[in-house]
């Protein structure tokens, strides 16, 4: 599968008109397929008229996420009002996008929810002597088509390269051009937000204005945002960090013996009491509701097998790490359970390594299994 780069540059207005306009046939489907996605279907009440819930939900997600990002972040804002021009999208249905990453899915008793693993590798564990950071993304696979890997050049701020949705104005995983890079996983927290700004427009704010780890720790913690997230920072210079966010709060992670891992539960002491329990998932209404999955199970089985391949200390290589995003398990029998991820309504639908100090991304769409990665730089 052919992965496309798109170069942006100009005001944060111009940035979101040219992604829309690149983006206009991926935006048009978006909008068709609203009503059809499986993650709206299952959220939506069965006796609920599927017009009704999407006028509903559109409404809701503007009203809690226009005065936000427009507060906080206007320059993400004025990248939104641009893609919705751009791609002649109404901003409602544009907003209803970018709240479904505040939500987790449903989900049924037989699928997974949300996942993504993510690798960093201090410069001494890695053959070519500098860090290495790898993710795979992990997300329901009626969004495989709106994928978006994309150069931008914001006016008076730095370049940033990196995947996200056509839909949004933020970033999901990717470095600017100091080489700061950052994978986002989703995490399951239960404190309620203050604000409803997603973590992906902070993380797009961030790359715009951040240099090194430190400066991007330091913004990420006191960042206005909803959701959760385990966060893996890296740059140029050797350093990487995991930070795992909540809506309200925030702990780093060092690596240890050279490494860091995330999959979608906390490990820090603090960040366990705000985690969802261990046998639940939110319903994607409120973070007191729970039903019954799989997502500690899935989580802690990703983290379990990257730990026993990663023990040995010896340095990787490009190939040693692709082999890690490929894993099906010891009895290679690819499911939701395995760092590649197989499954009816979720699976792997990305891949991406990241080298900070080549300034350089090697990318594939759909499961690394089964494709070839393309590389860009900035």
């Amino acid at each position: 599968m052919d992965v496309d780069l798109q170069v942006f540059s100009g005001t944060h207005h111009e940035l979101g008109v040219q992604q829309g306009r690149a983006s206009r046939n991926q935006l048009e489907q978006a909008a068709r397929a609203l009503p059809v996605v499986r993650p709206v279907r299952l959220a939506k009440p069965r006796l609920l008229p599927t017009r009704l819930f999407l006028w509903l939900a559109k409404r809701r997600a503007t009203k809690l996420l226009h005065d936000d990002i427009t507060t906080y972040y206007p320059r993400q804002a004025e990248r939104s009002e641009g893609i919705a021009e751009g791609g002649e999208l109404d901003m409602p249905t544009l907003l209803l996008y970018q709240f479904m990453e505040l939500l987790v899915s449903p989900g049924e008793s037989n699928y997974s929810v949300p996942g993504c693993t993510s690798i960093a590798l201090e410069p001494g564990r890695t053959t070519i002597g500098e860090t290495i950071i790898a993710k795979n993304f992990d997300y329901p696979n009626d969004f495989s088509p709106y994928h978006l890997t994309c150069i931008s050049d914001p006016q008076g701020r730095y370049r940033t390269l990196g995947c996200t949705k056509a839909v949004l104005p933020g970033m999901l995983d990717g470095m600017n051009e100091h080489g700061l890079t950052a994978t986002y996983n989703y995490g399951y927290a239960t404190d309620t937000p203050r604000h409803y700004a997603p973590i992906s427009v902070m993380i797009q704010e961030m790359l715009e204005t951040c240099r090194n780890v430190d400066q991007a720790v330091d913004f990420m913690t006191h960042a206005k945002r909803a959701g959760g997230a385990l966060l893996t920072i890296g740059d140029p210079d050797g350093s990487i960090v995991s930070l795992e966010i909540s809506s309200n709060h925030a702990v780093t992670r060092s690596p240890e013996r050279g490494q860091i891992v995330n999959t979608n539960h906390y490990r820090t002491e603090e960040m366990r009491r705000w985690e969802i329990p261990t046998d639940a998932i939110f319903s994607g209404k409120t973070p007191k509701e729970y039903h019954g999955s799989r997502v500690h199970e899935s989580s802690e089985r990703r983290l379990g097998r990257i730990q026993e391949l990663l023990k040995d200390p010896g340095k990787l290589d490009e190939d040693d790490i692709t082999t890690i995003l490929r894993d099906h398990g010891e009895d290679n029998q690819p499911s939701n359970l395995t760092v590649c991820q197989h499954g009816d309504f979720l699976g792997t639908t990305r891949s991406v390594i990241f080298y900070p100090r080549r300034r350089r991304i090697k990318v594939l769409y759909g499961n690394p299994c089964q494709n070839e990665y393309c590389e860009f730089g900035l």
